[in-house]
This record gives C-alpha cells, sequence and structure tokens, in this order.
C-alpha cells in the first residue's frame, strides 16, 4: 500500500497580509478531529542538498574541460578530508597526439601555483543540477588519462545582475531560539531554525537544516568531522539587484561575523546566485573549516544565540562597510580564532595580547585623538597600551578568584601585579627571551593564563564592531549550564556604573 503524501488533507489559505495559513486535522482518542494550524514560511533551501556528517557532496556529473583544454568526463565534489575542498575526478581517451602533452619540457618553478579552474557543460546557460548519484563508467578499453585534484570553478558571469544569493555554512552553531520554519514538502513538519539579521543595507538570514536535531549535533561533535548545518541567503533590503561580486564582498564580512561569533573557522560555501527564481551563477570553492566544538573564551549561549548572532553581524556588516575597520577586525581576529582553535597555550598568550595591542591601536590613534608619537610617548610598554583599551571598555582586571594557578604565579612576583600585569609578565617570557630567565611557568599556569587573554581580546572584537547585547558569562566559577547567566557587555549603557571584573 502506498504511503500518502506528505501534503495531503493539509488546507492552505491566505490572511489579507498575504500570511500562509497551514491548517490539517489531528485526532483525539474518541476519532473526534482536533484542527492544527501554523503560519510559519517554508525553510531555505539550496541548489546543493547538505549531506551527513563527512558525506561528499556531489556538485557536477558530466562533460568538463580542464586548465589545459582537455575533455574529461567524471564528477565534481566537495570532500572533507583531509580537509575541505573541491576535487574533480574523472578520465579522457588519448590520442597520439596527446603524448607530448603528457610530458611538457619545463617543469614548474617557483614557489607557488595556482589552484586550477574547470569548465563545465552548462545547458541553457544555468548552473547545472545536482546529480542524483556520481558518474559511473569503466575506463576507456584503449589507453586513457585519468584526472583527479583540486579545483575551483565559477559557473556564470559574476558581473550579471541577481535577485537573491543562497549558501551553506558548514559546522554552524546551536541555538534554541530561532524563529518556526517548515518543510515545504511537509508542511507539518516545523522547527525553530531561522534566524535573520540586516546591515549595510543588506537582508541575512539563516535557517537550520531540519536534520540538524539534538543527537545530530552531539554526533557532528563526537565525530571531529563536518557537514553544512545551515542554509544562508542574502538580499538587498530594499529588494535591488546585485552582482556576484558584491555578493562574495558580503559574504567575505558575513564570515568575518560567524568567526567572532563561533570562535573558530567556518564560512560561507558554494554561493549560487539567482535571477528569477533561476540559477544563473555559482562558485565552487572552499575555505578552512574547524570541528564543531565549544571553545574556552566562547562567549555565545544555545539559549539565545539566534539573536546574539543576530545583533553582532547587523553590527559587522555596519563596521565591515569601510574598508580600513574591516582590515583591522581581519588581523585582530586572526588572532583570536588561531588561540581558540588549539595553538600551544604558552605561545597562545602573546597571540592575545598581540592582537589586543592592535585594537587598542587602532581605537585610540587609528580612530582616536592620540598621533603614533604622542602614543608611543604615553604608552612605552605593552600592559600600558593593552590597559587603556580595557579601562576604555570598562573592564576591570583583578586575577579571577577560581583562577589558582595565575594567581600562583601572581604570588610568586616580587611586585605586585593584577592579572594584566601578571599575564604580560608570563607572556615577555616568551616574546623577548632573556638569557638565564627560563620558561619557568607550568601548563595550567600557561593555560589559565591564555584563557584570562583571549577572553579579554573576545570582548575588545565584539567592543570594535559596537555589540552592545548580551555574552555568556564563561569564565564564572563551576560548571556553566547554558542559559545560567547571561550579562549585557561592559560597555553597554545597561552596565553603567558597574565595573566588570576579569571573571565576568
Amino acid at each position: 500500500m502506498a504511503e500518502p503524501e506528505p501534503n495531503a488533507n493539509v488546507q492552505i489559505t491566505y490572511e489579507a497580509d498575504g500570511t500562509r495559513v497551514v491548517t490539517w486535522n489531528r485526532y483525539r482518542a474518541d476519532g473526534s478531529p482536533a484542527p492544527v494550524s501554523h503560519r510559519h514560511p517554508d525553510a531555505l533551501s539550496h541548489h546543493y542538498a547538505p549531506g551527513d556528517v563527512g558525506e561528499d557532496v556531489h556538485l557536477y556529473s558530466g562533460g568538463f574541460v580542464d586548465d589545459r583544454g582537455k575533455y574529461f568526463t567524471g564528477d565534481v565534489s566537495i570532500i572533507w578530508r583531509p580537509s575541505p575542498r573541491v576535487h574533480v575526478s574523472g578520465t579522457r581517451e588519448l590520442s597520439e597526439d596527446d603524448y607530448g602533452d603528457l610530458f611538457p619540457e619545463t617543469a614548474r618553478t617557483g614557489l607557488w601555483s595556482d589552484v586550477p579552474e574547470v569548465l563545465v557543460e552548462q545547458p541553457d546557460n544555468l548552473v547545472p543540477q545536482q546529480p542524483d548519484a556520481p558518474y559511473s563508467s569503466e575506463p576507456p578499453a584503449v589507453s586513457y588519462e585519468r584526472i583527479a585534484h583540486r579545483i575551483v570553478g565559477e559557473l556564470g558571469d559574476s558581473s550579471s545582475d541577481l535577485d537573491s544569493v543562497t549558501f551553506l555554512i558548514p559546522n554552524g552553531w546551536e541555538a534554541h531560539d530561532g524563529s518556526y520554519i517548515c518543510n515545504p514538502h511537509n508542511l507539518r513538519h516545523r522547527w525553530s531554525g531561522r534566524m535573520t539579521t540586516s546591515g549595510d543595507g543588506w537582508t541575512v538570514t539563516f535557517d537550520r537544516v531540519q536534520e540538524m536535531d539534538s543527537k545530530a549535533w552531539t554526533a557532528l561533535r563526537d565525530s571531529a568531522g563536518a557537514r553544512f548545518t545551515h542554509v544562508g541567503c542574502i538580499t538587498r533590503t530594499d529588494g535591488s539587484t546585485f552582482t556576484g561580486q558584491r555578493a562574495l564582498q558580503v559574504l567575505e564580512r558575513v564570515r568575518l561575523g560567524l568567526q567572532l561569533g563561533l570562535g573558530r573557522n567556518t564560512s560561507c560555501f558554494l554561493p549560487v546566485g539567482y535571477r528569477n527564481d533561476e540559477p544563473v551563477w555559482a562558485l565552487w570553492r572552499t575555505s578552512p573549516v574547524d570541528p564543531y566544538t565549544r571553545v574556552h573564551s566562547h562567549w555565545l549561549d544555545p539559549t539565545v544565540a539566534s539573536a546574539q548572532l543576530s545583533g553582532l553581524l547587523a553590527k559587522v556588516l555596519d563596521f565591515t562597510a569601510d574598508e580600513v575597520r574591516r582590515e583591522a577586525l581581519t588581523h585582530a581576529l586572526a588572532y583570536y580564532v588561531t588561540t581558540n582553535t588549539g595553538i600551544d597555550v604558552a605561545l597562545g598568550v602573546g597571540l592575545a595580547i598581540s592582537g589586543l595591542q592592535l585594537l587598542s591601536f587602532f581605537h585610540f590613534v587609528t580612530e582616536g585623538t592620540y598621533s603614533q608619537t604622542a602614543w608611543e610617548t604615553q604608552h612605552p610598554k605593552t600592559e600600558s597600551e593593552v590597559r587603556e583599551l580595557l579601562d576604555a571598555m570598562n573592564v576591570s582586571t583583578p586575577v579571577p578568584g577560581h583562577f589558582t594557578n595565575l594567581a600562583a604565579v601572581q604570588a610568586r612576583l616580587s611586585t605586585q601585579r593584577d592579572a594584566l600585569g601578571t599575564v604580560v609578565y608570563m607572556r615577555n617570557h616568551i616574546v623577548h627571551p632573556v638569557k638565564g630567565r627560563p620558561g619557568k611557568y607550568r601548563l595550567r599556569e600557561w593555560a589559565e593564563s591564555s584563557i584570562l587573554a583571549n577572553y579579554w581580546l573576545g570582548l575588545a572584537l565584539l567592543h570594535l564592531v559596537g555589540y552592545q547585547g548580551e555574552i555568556s558569562s564563561v569564565l564564572a566559577d563551576g560548571v556553566r549550564r547554558d542559559g545560567d547567566e547571561l550579562r549585557s557587555v561592559p560597555w553597554a549603557p545597561a552596565a553603567s556604573g558597574t565595573t566588570w571584573s576579569a571573571g565576568g
């Protein structure tokens, strides 16, 4: 007996403002109907299905031309191991004229080589539909050449006008406060999965894919693997068109915001541009992706993560509209993410303090009233530079009471220092080594110093872009449970009159 259609017996009506109302019946124990309805929009769809943990995502099967102008038949896919990349594989028959090309007279010289591009067949100048399965055929019986390597590919014209661009996010975020969306192929199935934000004239929407329930997040974390967890979409807020070139610039700024929000590497993969609902442009390219995990100084809280990220991304889009500001955020964020994602804890102290120095100079000199000469005269030492920034952020710097290992270092110093002074003193041992002064700190002492310094750096990055929302008290004493402690950032009006401690 055939299964009923998922949307069978579902009634769809529309309210005066165009809102869709979906209604169906559930049945009580006595058999009487109990109408159920919702007004949730369809979840975003993307040209390419997201796939499961570690599962290759097939993008194309058929004929393609490589960077030498040779025609092959095969597949293009995103593969996750050993690192995310767009991978091409295929074969072609060889003729006598080909053999000379197989053995070039001159070898490649120099340090760098470009990632080759491929050209694929595009019926009607549209982005080809995702194949149901990889291309399957035996190699030619005669002599043949096989190709298998990393590539990039652009389909269509990035300078043409687009109405919208959709994309995929790998290893995104878990949030329990998203607005509701439903499966367009099964309107009865709905979940809390949407986040929307706007900034600098752009509207960005993210929908968590239906499969990412709590079990899927646990499996993703435990596997240390990768998968696409969210579908995204960008449009102009006023409804105007834009080019693929502009879309890539905006997606790079979205990437910066997500990295600040998550404390690790992710990006906007596989952008596909639409005009009149037709896919006319796409880019096959990848970026580094870190495993889905929670980092030590991670300020995002799953209970309110949609609200937090929405507020942050709006600020980042506005802030990075200026190229100088975008560059400052990019460099400082590199210190933050690198320290968060598994670097040696002693080196992490140095990186975090260097990031704070960079942001202090940007705040007080690049965008402030100090001249460079006056700044260097008044702040000849690293500690003074960083302290002025933390003071401007309303953050005080005692050693947190539960950072017992850092407190032990503080107690051993011959001069009285607070947490910042202690951290900078330790940092100087590896940045400015002196004969007869070996590295004399234990692992846990370096670790607590690194955690605290990078926490300050994370706060400074939020301050840089003007974020005013709540963050989680990630350095609070004891085991933190999601939603236990949320507080306004120290420079927000709600925090006026209260100075934050280092362990806030």
